[in-house]
Formats: C-alpha cells, sequence, structure tokens
C-alpha cells in the first residue's frame, strides 16, 4: 500500500497550470521574474510540512505557503496584498528549484519571527466591529493603569500622549470649543481642511503598486462629532463644501473611483444633519435635490436615498410646485450642447414627476410628459407612462411622431420607440405585426440575437419555415424579405429600412453565427472558408467560437484554427499575448488527445519551443501545457 502523501510531498506534483490556476497568470509571471532575482531569502520548511520565507520586495516581507488537499497551494504574505501574492509564488518556486537540485531546505526554529509576523497578519485579517476595537481586556488594563494617579499625573500623562499624538491634542482643543459654544473657530478650520485634502487629485498606478487616495476620515469623525453634540446646521454647511470641493476632485482623479468612495463615506453624516437641521421639510428636500442634481459621479446616492424616504404630501406638493417653476424657468437653447442640455432638463423633470407621485398629483404627469417629449426627445418615457396606463392607440400616435422626430438625430431613442410599439402589439397578441417589426429590426442590425428573437414571434405567427428561408437569402444576396416571392408577413406600419449600403453580401460573420446557433458545423465551416480577409487579419470572426463549433464535425480543423490563432498571438511578442495564446493551445490539445494522437501533440510543441527558444516568457507557459510535474526528478 503506498505510503500516503504529506504536504510537503504534494509541492512536488505541482505543475505550472496548477500554479497558474491558484494564483493566476500575471503574478506567476512576477513571481517568476521575483525567484530569478533571487529575491527569496532564508527558505525554511515548518513542523506542519508549510513553507515559509523572507522576500524582498518594496519591503522585506514574510511569506507562507501551504499546500491543500484539492492539490493547489495557498500562501499569506505581511505585504499589502496579504493572500496568494507574487512573493507566496516566488517561494514555492524557489523551493522547487532548490529540491530539484538537491538542495537542502532547513526546518524553521519553532520560534521563528516569521511565524508571528504572520500570525499577526492573519489576525488583522478576521473582521472586527470598529466602534469596539478596544478589547475588554485593554480596557481593564488602562483602568488598572490610571486607577491611583493624582490629577495633575494624569494631566501630566495626557500632555504627553498629545505631544506624542497631534491629533489627540486637536481633539481636546475641539471639544473645549464645542462645550464653549464657540463652534465658528472650528466650521472655519474644518472648511479649511476640506479645501486643503480637495487640493490634491486622487491617482493610481497598479502595475508599480503605487498611488495616493485622500484621507476623509479624520473630517468625518469631526463632523459626527459636531453632529452628535447638536451642530446639524453647521455640518449642513460643512457639507455643501464637502460636495462642491469633493465633486472638483473626483472629477481631476484618475484611480477608478477610489477618490469617490472617500467622499461618499462621508455622506451618510451629512443626511443625518440635514434630517435634524432648523430647515423645513421642503428646504431639505431642495438641499438633497440640488445636491443630486450637481452629482456627476455618484458620490450623492445617500441623498437620493433620502428623497425617496417618506415624507408629508404637503412637503412633496410644494417641492412639485417649486421644481415646475424652474421647469419653465429653463431656457431652450439649441447646439452642440443639446445632449447635455436634455440630460440635465429630462434629470429635473424626473425628479418633479417623483415629485408629484409623492404628493398625490398623478394626472399631472402624463401632461408635463407630452410638453417635456417634444422639447428633449424624452418620447420614450411618455410612451412608457402610457403603456402603462393602457392608453395603446395615443402611445402609437406618440411613437409616430417620435421616431420622425429622433429617427437622425437620435437613432437610439427611435430604435427604443419601436421597441415600445412591438410591446404594444404582443400585448395585443398581434402576432404577424410583431413578428413583421422584428423582421425590420433585423435587416436593421443582423445578428444572432435578433434572427432568435425572428424566430419566436415568427413561430407564434406560424410562419417561421419561409420567413428563416427569406433572413438567409437576405444575408446571401442582399435581397430584402419583403421584396422575396410569397412573403407571409403585412406591412408593420412603420417605415421599412433598407439595406445599409455599407454591408458587403454575403454578410459572413452572421451567417457564422446563425449557423453556429443552429448547430451546422458543415455551414459554419463553408462561411468560414469564405471570409474576406485583410492583411492584418480576418475580418470580425470568432474563430475560437467556430473552432468549438466544429471540433466535434472537423476536429483537424478546429486544431488548425486554434493553432493558428495562436501563432497570430505568439507573434505580437508580449507576455499578455503568451498567456491569451495557451488558452487556444490548451483546446487544441484536448482534441488531439481525444483523437488518440499524443505523438502529434508533443511534436508541436517541440516545434514551438525550437522556434521561439529565445522567449523565455514563452517557453515557461509552453512547458505547463504539457500537464507535467514542474519537478523533472521527483523525491
Amino acid at each position: 500500500m503506498p505510503k500516503k502523501k504529506t504536504r510537503l510531498d504534494r509541492f512536488a506534483d505541482l505543475t505550472w497550470s496548477d500554479i497558474e490556476e491558484w494564483a493566476g497568470g500575471k503574478i506567476v509571471s512576477r513571481g517568476k521574474t521575483y525567484q530569478r532575482q533571487g529575491r527569496v531569502s532564508d527558505l525554511a520548511v515548518t513542523d506542519d510540512g508549510t513553507l515559509i520565507a523572507w522576500v524582498d520586495g518594496t519591503e522585506r516581507y514574510a511569506t507562507r505557503v501551504v499546500m491543500n488537499e484539492d492539490g493547489l497551494p495557498d500562501s499569506i504574505c505581511t505585504c499589502p496584498y496579504g493572500l496568494d501574492c507574487k512573493h507566496g509564488v516566488a517561494v514555492v518556486i524557489e523551493y522547487l528549484e532548490r529540491v530539484e537540485n538537491n538542495r537542502r531546505v532547513p526546518k524553521a526554529k519553532r520560534d521563528d519571527d516569521r511565524l508571528e509576523l504572520l500570525e499577526d497578519e492573519n489576525r488583522d485579517d478576521e473582521p472586527y466591529d470598529d466602534e469596539n476595537a478596544m478589547s475588554e481586556d485593554m480596557r481593564q488594563d488602562i483602568d488598572g493603569f490610571l486607577k491611583g494617579k493624582t490629577k495633575a499625573r494624569l494631566i501630566d500623562l495626557i500632555h504627553e500622549l498629545a505631544e506624542q499624538y497631534p491629533e489627540m491634542a486637536q481633539d481636546f482643543s475641539d471639544r473645549k470649543q464645542l462645550i464653549s459654544g464657540n463652534t465658528k473657530t472650528l466650521v472655519a478650520r474644518l472648511r479649511s481642511e476640506i479645501r486643503d485634502i480637495g487640493d490634491e487629485p486622487g491617482w493610481q498606478n497598479y502595475w508599480r503598486g503605487e498611488g495616493f487616495t485622500p484621507d476623509y476620515s479624520g473630517i468625518l469623525k469631526k463632523l459626527e462629532t459636531l453632529l452628535k453634540t447638536g451642530h446639524a446646521d453647521e455640518v449642513l454647511t460643512l457639507g455643501r463644501e464637502l460636495v462642491r470641493t469633493g465633486t472638483r476632485q473626483v472629477e481631476e482623479s484618475h484611480d477608478d473611483g477610489e477618490t469617490a468612495m472617500e467622499i461618499a463615506d462621508c455622506m451618510p453624516v451629512i443626511v443625518g444633519a440635514l434630517d435634524r437641521s432648523s430647515l423645513d421639510t421642503p428646504e431639505k428636500l431642495i438641499w438633497a435635490l440640488d445636491a443630486v442634481l450637481e452629482d456627476q459621479f455618484e458620490v450623492c446616492e445617500a441623498f437620493a436615498e433620502y428623497l425617496h424616504r417618506r415624507h408629508s404630501k404637503s412637503a412633496w406638493h410644494t417641492l412639485a410646485d417649486r421644481l415646475m417653476a424652474r421647469l419653465k424657468g429653463l431656457k431652450s437653447t439649441k447646439g452642440a450642447d443639446d445632449f447635455s442640455r436634455n440630460y440635465k432638463r429630462d434629470r429635473l423633470s424626473d425628479w418633479t414627476i417623483h415629485a408629484m407621485e409623492r404628493a398625490g398629483r398623478k394626472h399631472e404627469i402624463i401632461p408635463l410628459c407630452e410638453a417635456e417629449a417634444r422639447k428633449t426627445g424624452s418620447y420614450d418615457r411618455l410612451v412608457k407612462r402610457m403603456i402603462s396606463a393602457k392608453r395603446y392607440e395615443d402611445a402609437g400616435r406618440w411613437i409616430q411622431e417620435g421616431i420622425r422626430a429622433t429617427e437622425k438625430k437620435w437613432p437610439g431613442i427611435a430604435a427604443n420607440l419601436r421597441d415600445k410599439l412591438r410591446e404594444i402589439r404582443t400585448l395585443e397578441k398581434n402576432w404577424p405585426a410583431v413578428a413583421a417589426m422584428q423582421v425590420e429590426e433585423f435587416v436593421r442590425r443582423p445578428s444572432r440575437q435578433d434572427f432568435t428573437d425572428c424566430q419566436k414571434a415568427c413561430g407564434k405567427a406560424k410562419v417561421w419555415p419561409k420567413v428563416r428561408e427569406s433572413l438567409l437569402c437576405y444575408l446571401e444576396k442582399g435581397k430584402l424579405p419583403w421584396k422575396q416571392k410569397s412573403w407571409p408577413l403585412p406591412e408593420s406600419g412603420l417605415e421599412r429600412p433598407d439595406a445599409d449600403q455599407r454591408n458587403r453580401f454575403p454578410l459572413v460573420d452572421d451567417l457564422i453565427d446563425i449557423a453556429i446557433l443552429e448547430k451546422k458545423p458543415d455551414q459554419v465551416l463553408r462561411w468560414y472558408d469564405q471570409r474576406p480577409k485583410s492583411r492584418f487579419g480576418w475580418y470580425g470572426v470568432d474563430e475560437d467560437a467556430i473552432a468549438t463549433a466544429v471540433q466535434g464535425y472537423a476536429p483537424d480543423r478546429a486544431v488548425a484554427i486554434w493553432k493558428n490563432k495562436a501563432e497570430r498571438l505568439i507573434a505580437q511578442v508580449k507576455p499578455s499575448a503568451y498567456q491569451e495564446a495557451a488558452k487556444y493551445l490548451r483546446k487544441a490539445a484536448k482534441v488531439i488527445r481525444r483523437g488518440k494522437k499524443p505523438a502529434e501533440w508533443e511534436s508541436y510543441l517541440k516545434e514551438l519551443r525550437e522556434q521561439h527558444f529565445r522567449k523565455r516568457r514563452l517557453i515557461e507557459i509552453l512547458d505547463g501545457l504539457d500537464g507535467k510535474p514542474i519537478l523533472k526528478k521527483k523525491r
């Protein structure tokens, strides 16, 4: 009976594919670089069969790696990344290389400093309640230390701590001013702090692990203190400054929204101040709405939530009147900024409608939508309301007007309106009309999804076989379906589209997509072999989907497609392209092995290695494709 493998033994079974599955291609690549540069030191094995080492990065990090029962490693590190990082990968590769070269790996001492560091790191990852971060033991220790101290000694102690921690001194000063009722100085200083923090935009360079995110946590704590001590109006004043300064800062930042999140985290306390402020309810709603309307970066979502809370009908009534007055006061200007103007006006009218609904003035909403549709092109919103009210005939008239008004300038709006008319015909169960409109959409934008939608609609109208034949004829020859012999569908009531003059028939991409959809691999290959070619490659063809579709019907063609795609990626001479190429080579290998041709696969890999022997990163990736352990000599 074979001896059961220990945790340490299982490291010897690792393949490159295993390591990439564990940590990901980019991290593995960086880990290999770290190991080659000799950054791993003092590698050791613990009593339970895990690896520990120092790894030099931006700082010196302690790293520990353990093998799991599932055959993949796990690592923890004192670096900012923490788990399954490049330092962990470097440690694994260093261990395997030492075993390969018969170099001894020593046992770790039980009191190794790195074990304690990593244990602290593990504890830091555990969730905790920030408000109760001080444990009961710590509280008791502090109580025991302070008891019996004289007042003078306690004051001296506080002075010592305040000198060591300036923020504590500032906190004491703030508390004194609040108690004395002198908030003006504190508010002025907080306003200045907000402006200072808002002066520097956030930025991140994720590749180099560098960046800056403004820290608003101190501002947040001070605002909370102000609010708790009953100064809601002052917090609200500072909130206005925070929204204005923060919005500008987010606009100038390049950090995937991290600065926006910092500012957004402060907004709930401003909402709390708004709720407790001396403003009357309508003014509170206006304050919140102005914050939302000025917000372009979703930092004021807390105020949108406030506007969806329950407030008195009279307050909503007042808000609706004020917003209607604003709408009437907006100047109707035309020009290049049409879209921006319409967007702002539509947002304002959306909130006006919201206020009307809450005020019980629903009868005013559709007339408002009618007036706004012609001003901003918001026909879609109007038609939705009419369909909801089951005013289908009126909706149909507005759809026709809306399409005429928006077809050239805003084709997306016109497309949405056609969808709404199709929705009405569906509610009426007028299947021939639904099918006719769906066919027209297919002619406008042929796609697999539109073909499927045509099939569903024509199935209900019982005309699918003839329509399918006509659609395929259109894709092949460009002949419009309704101009073909024995067309079975009526006119839709909309203006029929012409064939796009930019199209070159046959539309090979769409014919391939439909052949894949209908699981007809012979047709997939027929059209694939007719695809147009440019000197930059094939136009728009998803070769991976094609190879996948034909792998059972023509495995050799599938393998050839995947190989060709991989070789074009390798020719880019980029590590990221090598990773992408490996994905297709694995698929080719699977089909070759299924055909019981392992020698063919080994021969092909050998050719690639010989052809690209100077591309070290590619060779490493190719080594991982054979599924063999990284260790060539078993322990």
